[in-house]
């Protein structure tokens, strides 16, 4: 191959893989795998439930979209909202709903419900249906359902659907929903295998090795020549304006109500702390706690044997000898026992005596041995021994109703036409107004002070509203029930400041600018020997560069150039033996860059090299079979979307997010 037609398949690759390197990071490569695994996962998990699921959280929601005889709900997209967001906290990523709708989550979490309907509807045209009875096999086969005895149980699954939020009817939709999209999109995505000769060339690519030299031409290195006098100066700010603007700033009225201006009315009476008391008598009533050992056999016989066996010994040896396994409940009072295992199991093992081998005991589907190997009793306590933890918690839920009441009032106030200074005169607040702020919540007027965390709810609140004089709004402030009643004083336009006032700021960038010229002319003035063979060191001092740091030589394969600097990354875009300069950040001078070599890659018979870039296409072909067979289904069922709730639901959404919440 010429070098021009290897050099034009090298740019063709490298766009390849920089598109797939870039594709998960985008909204589409999110929402393709946010589906694409939502569809073929069976194993039970939040996300999973709602990665498919259509109109399942009720008919009172208002419907964005109609596919076929299917609703997509508000509810359906809010809900998809949430878990997502939560799903990704939980793996440690800080989402927020304003990041989120952003960057295009919302229009994501639409198309995905639209879409998961569209397939479901294709589906049932196709008469496919999905039984009961498959749909109660996957749920009794579920590991994640098994009770003690390793079979399914109705507690467990309804258990682990209640702490995940999810109905049981829900769950049955959304596996329902998931067979559909197996059956219709699994085949599809099957035959995404990338062949040899489609991953071999990314492979080698990757394998290719570039060496050369890059040196730096400072900008402070130059002599930037006399200072400007007062028209240069003038003009040079005319053409340079935006480089001086200030954003967009608002003034932001605001009332704080915090917890601790209620404390006093807060606190507990005695009859207060004697109900409470009262209310949680069990909580303080004397508790007896046991250690329980226990097996559970299939059979009568295998645990009679059991039982004999433990006798003279122990129960986990002897279940072990029988091929099972033991389990203790260590320090359980009744309640806990009766919910590890059952409530006649918890009544047998709480009247049984101590240390002695119990059963075997048929409880439910199985027979049960077990022995109280410890007991303890804590005894009750007196109101006097619990009146400061009482106090406390009787305070708390007395300033949380309190802060509750206070908002609901100043909320109904505000739905009943109230101004910001009626509100907050009759909630007894105190007003007061932020600086000109941005968005980031900082004042360009005091650039070395941070933003006040303390006003970051308020401030996005301020940016929510599109003029001043809108209805106020109530926000949350900090994590201990306080908010604020918020209003719009005044919109600060985005416009450069004077200058008058940056006159020294535009000198330094006019000097600066003049001595970034004269660095370009230095750099490009080297270009040429060095393309001739002319060493970098002394290109740069022909070139009059004697400041700044030495040339630094580069020895990489392409695969290395992840993080690296852009001016090494341009040098795997150069031919060999040429020479390119790019410009430094902050106008800091040029880099000039030499490739010296180029050593193509050859990944024949490199596993380790072949491997992740095959799984890699595997997964980009697979997604694109995904995304144009869901397109061709939409396309082939009837949708009819109801633009105007969806912009409803997105402004409401960005209100939250504003808020946030």
């Amino acid at each position: 191959m010429n070098p021009k037609a290897w050099q034009k398949s090298s740019n063709e690759r490298l766009f390849m893989l920089n598109a797939f390197r870039k594709f998960t990071k985008s909204r589409y490569g999110l929402v393709v795998v946010f589906i694409f695994l939502g569809l073929l996962a069976f194993a039970f998990t939040a996300g999973d439930v709602t990665g498919l699921r259509s109109s399942v959280t009720g008919a009172s929601s208002t419907t964005l979209a109609k596919v076929g005889s299917t609703q997509v709900t508000e509810a359906d997209v809010r809900d998809r909202i949430d878990r997502l967001i939560r799903n990704a906290q939980a793996q440690g990523q800080t989402v927020t709903m304003a990041q989120l709708l952003a960057q295009g989550g919302f229009e994501a979490a639409v198309s995905d419900a639209i879409t998961s309907a569209a397939i479901q509807e294709f589906a049932h045209e196709s008469d496919m249906r999905v039984g009961k009875r498959l749909i109660d096999s996957i749920i009794a086969n579920n590991p994640q359902f098994a009770g003690i005895d390793g079979k399914f149980s109705q507690q467990t699954f309804e258990s682990l659907l209640a702490q995940n939020q999810i109905m049981p009817g829900q769950f049955r939709d959304a596996l329902t929903s998931q067979r559909y999209a197996a059956w219709l999109i699994g085949p599809v995505t099957m035959r995404a295998a990338a062949p040899d000769g489609v991953v071999l060339p990314y492979a080698s690519m990757l394998l290719e090795r570039r060496t050369g030299v890059v040196g730096f031409v400072q900008s402070l290195a130059m002599d930037p020549g006399a200072d400007p006098d007062q028209k240069t100066l003038a003009d040079y700010y005319g053409r340079n304006r935006t480089r001086y603007l200030v954003p967009e700033r608002r003034v932001v009225r605001y009332a704080l109500a915090r917890p601790e201006a209620l404390q006093a009315q807060a606190a507990p009476t005695e009859a207060e702390i004697a109900d409470a008391y009262k209310k949680n008598a069990n909580r303080y009533a004397a508790v007896e706690k046991r250690t329980i050992q226990l097996v559970a056999a299939i059979d009568q016989g295998a645990a009679r044997k059991i039982a004999d066996a433990a006798k003279g010994g122990d129960i986990a040896a002897a279940a072990q000898a029988a091929g099972l396994e033991s389990r203790t409940l260590d320090a359980v009072d009744k309640a806990a026992a009766a919910k590890q295992v059952s409530a006649p199991f918890a009544d047998a093992a709480f009247a049984a005596p101590a240390n002695a081998v119990q059963g075997p005991v048929r409880l439910g589907a199985s027979w049960y041995v077990y022995r109280v190997s410890k007991t303890e009793t804590t005894a009750a306590r007196s109101l006097d021994q619990v009146r400061g933890e009482l106090t406390e918690e009787v305070r708390k839920r007395k300033l949380a109703a309190l802060l509750a009441e206070t908002r609901q009032s100043i909320e109904d106030g505000i739905g009943d036409g109230k101004t910001f200074e009626e509100a907050v005169r009759d909630a007894k607040l105190t007003a007061a107004s932020t600086p000109a702020l941005t968005a980031a919540g900082t004042n360009p007027d005091t650039p070395d002070t941070p933003a006040d965390p303390n006003l970051t709810a308020i401030t996005k609140a301020g940016f929510g509203f599109e003029q001043a004089g809108d209805e106020p709004q109530v926000v949350p402030v900090g994590e201990d029930g306080g908010f604020a009643v918020v209003s719009l004083e005044r919109i600060v336009p985005a416009a450069p400041r004077p200058l008058a006032q940056i006159t020294e700021k535009v000198k330094a960038d006019y000097l600066l600018d003049q001595a970034l010229a004269k660095a370009r002319a230095a750099a490009t003035a080297m270009l040429p020997k060095l393309q001739k063979g002319v060493p970098m060191a002394q290109a740069l001092a022909e070139a009059g560069v004697t400041k700044g740091a030495a040339p630094k030589p580069f020895d990489l394969k392409r695969s290395e150039l992840r993080d690296k600097e852009n001016f090494v990354q341009m040098a795997f875009d150069m031919p060999a033996k040429t020479a390119r300069l790019v410009e430094a950040p902050n106008r800091a001078g040029y880099y000039v860059v030499y490739v010296d070599t180029i050593q193509p890659g050859n990944a024949t018979g490199d596993a380790a090299a072949i491997a992740p870039l095959r799984n890699a296409l595997n997964q980009l072909g697979a997604a694109e079979y995904e995304r144009q067979f869901s397109a061709a289904v939409a396309k082939a069922v009837t949708i009819r979307r109801n633009e105007n709730a969806i912009a409803r639901l997105r402004a409401d959404l960005q209100r939250q997010g504003a808020g946030g919440q």
